[in-house]
Parts: structure tokens; sequence; C-alpha cells
């Protein structure tokens, strides 16, 4: 008797070994412009995750963040599933701000993205000439 229970105790261990769990990748940073500025009520932040793996077409957006008004440093996370990220793919943070649907501020280097190990990002977005 006391064989059957430690054999059934060994197999609901060896059985919640094989469970698995889904793991997520967490991407974080914050936005900022260096402007000293107040911006108005109606701008908007578009903060995207993108896979930038392909040239001479658009990226692929994985996630999006938006929030209005836009009040100085915006902080950002994106959570996905680790399996949501394809092997030998390139992924970079783009963000813009605009105001009544008009452009003000965009990134203007690249902030790529290692999925494997990620770091907390600055993107700093650049006022567009006007």
């Amino acid at each position: 008797m006391i064989k059957q229970i430690i054999c059934v105790i060994a197999m609901v261990a060896a059985l919640s070994g094989c469970q698995t769990v889904p793991q997520n990748t967490q991407i974080v940073g914050e936005v900022l412009y260096k402007q000293r500025i107040a911006l108005p009520a109606n701008s908007v932040i578009q903060i995207q995750l993108q896979d930038v793996s392909l040239q001479d077409v658009q990226a692929e957006i994985l996630a999006e963040y938006e929030i209005t008004p836009v009040t100085g440093v915006t902080p950002f996370e994106f959570v996905l599933p680790t399996e949501a990220f394809k092997t030998g793919h390139r992924y970079a943070i783009s963000a813009r701000i605009t105001v009544a649907d008009e452009l003000w501020f965009i990134n203007t280097q690249s902030y790529p993205v290692d999925v494997s190990n990620p770091q907390a990002l600055t993107v700093v977005v650049d006022m567009i000439k006007r």
C-alpha cells in the first residue's frame, strides 16, 4: 500500500513538471521630448512595438499604446507572450505625438529591442519643423 501511494505521488510530481507555464516578455521604457513646452489637451502619443525585420515594407505592429493628453515623460509597458517573437527577427519601438491629427514629434533614430534580454528604453521624439 505504501509503495502504491509513493508511486502515485511520484507520478503526480512528474506530471506537474510537464505542465507548461506560458512565458511573457516585458518591454518597458519611457518616451520624452526635450522642448520645454506644454502640449495642448488634444495631444496624443502613440507608442508601437514593431517587427522591423523586412526592408521596404511597412513594419508589422505587435503592440500599440496610445494616451491623451501628453503631459511630459510618458512611461510604457508591453507584455507579450514570448512565442509572439520570431527567432531572427528584429524589433523596435516607434513613437510619435500628434495634435489635431497633425504630426508634432517623432523618433528620428532607431530604438531596437533585444527580446532575449529586454532593457528599459528611453525614446526621444524630436519636434517636426513647421
